[in-house]
C-alpha cells in the first residue's frame, strides 16, 4: 500500500511509475531485470537477477543517508501516541554481523527467501546477494559466509575522491581561461591480500572546452591503470559554472594578449 501510494504521488499512476523503473533499470545497465509492478509481489514477466540486485545496491549505496534507516535493528512507529507499534528489521545481520548496515530482505513463493546485504569495514564496502533460499536462517548464513570471504581475502586502495583536483584545462571564450578537473566518483581499487598492493596511475583525456559550462558537466575521461595495465575509465567533471564572455570582453582580452 505504501509503495503504491508513493508511485502514484511521483508518477500519477503505478503504471507510469513502473515505466520510470524500467527506464532507470536500462540506465543502470540491468540486463536481466524487468518490472511489472512497484511492490515486487510475484507477477508474470516481473523478474531480476542477483547480479542486477547488486548493481541496484551499489547505486543506492552512493546515497549515504539510506544507511541511517537500513542500519536500524528495531524501533517504534507512532512512539509518541497510544498506538505505538514495535518494528524489527527483517535483516538480522545489521545486529549480528560486524559492519552490516543494510540493505533489503525479500520473500515471495517464486523467489524464496532473498537478501541483498552490505557491510563496511576499514573503508571497504561489500555487497552480497542470495536468492531462492529455503529460510531466513539459510540466507543469513550464506550471506555472512560470502562477506567473511570478501573481508578476509580482499582490500582496497583509495586512489581519488570527488574532491581531489586531478588537473586543469583551458576554456575558450571565458574569463577564467582555465578550469579545474575532478573525478565524477570516488576511485577505489580492489586487490587480493595475497598479492602486493597494486601500483595505480591515471591519465587525463580532456575535450576542447568552450564556455559556457555548468558545474557537473562531463568534460573528459580519467583513465585508470593498474600495474601499467588499463583498468577502467570514469568521467571528468568541473565543479563551477563558467560564463561565456561578451564579444567586447573577448576583443579586449585578445588586445591584451597582443601586448603581453
Amino acid at each position: 500500500d505504501a509503495v503504491v501510494a508513493m508511485a502514484e504521488k511521483i508518477a500519477g499512476t503505478e503504471e507510469g511509475f513502473v515505466i520510470m523503473m524500467n527506464k532507470r533499470a536500462q540506465e543502470l545497465g540491468l540486463k536481466d531485470t524487468h518490472f511489472v509492478n512497484c511492490h515486487g509481489i510475484d507477477e508474470t514477466d516481473h523478474y531480476s537477477s542477483a547480479y542486477d540486485m547488486s548493481l541496484i545496491a551499489k547505486e543506492l549505496s552512493k546515497h549515504e543517508e539510506v544507511f541511517n534507516f537500513s542500519s536500524i535493528y528495531e524501533d517504534y512507529l507512532r512512539k509518541d501516541t497510544d498506538r505505538k507499534f514495535w518494528l524489527v528489521n527483517t535483516n538480522k545481520l545489521v545486529r549480528f554481523y560486524n559492519g552490516a548496515d543494510g540493505l533489503k530482505t525479500g520473500y515471495t513463493d517464486l523467489a524464496g527467501y532473498c537478501l541483498t546485504a552490505t557491510a563496511k569495514r576499514d573503508g571497504m564496502r561489500l555487497i552480497a546477494v542470495v536468492m531462492g533460499e529455503s529460510s531466513s536462517e539459510v540466507r543469513n548464513q550464506e550471506v555472512s559466509q560470502m562477506l567473511d570471504y570478501g573481508f578476509a581475502n580482499y582490500g582496497i586502495v583509495n586512489v581519488l575522491t570527488i574532491n581531489d583536483k586531478v588537473g586543469d584545462t583551458k576554456v575558450i571564450k571565458s574569463k577564467n581561461n582555465s578550469v579545474n578537473l575532478y573525478p565524477s566518483e570516488n576511485v577505489t581499487i580492489l586487490y587480493k591480500k595475497i598479492n602486493n598492493k597494486p601500483n595505480i596511475t591515471y591519465e587525463l583525456e580532456v575535450k576542447t572546452l568552450e564556455a559556457p559550462l555548468k558545474k557537473g558537466d562531463i568534460v573528459g575521461k580519467l583513465k585508470i591503470n593498474k600495474d601499467n595495465n588499463y583498468l577502467k575509465s570514469i568521467n571528468l567533471v568541473i565543479n563551477e559554472d563558467i560564463k561565456k564572455v561578451s564579444f567586447l570582453e573577448q576583443y579586449i582580452m585578445n588586445i591584451k594578449k597582443v601586448f603581453e
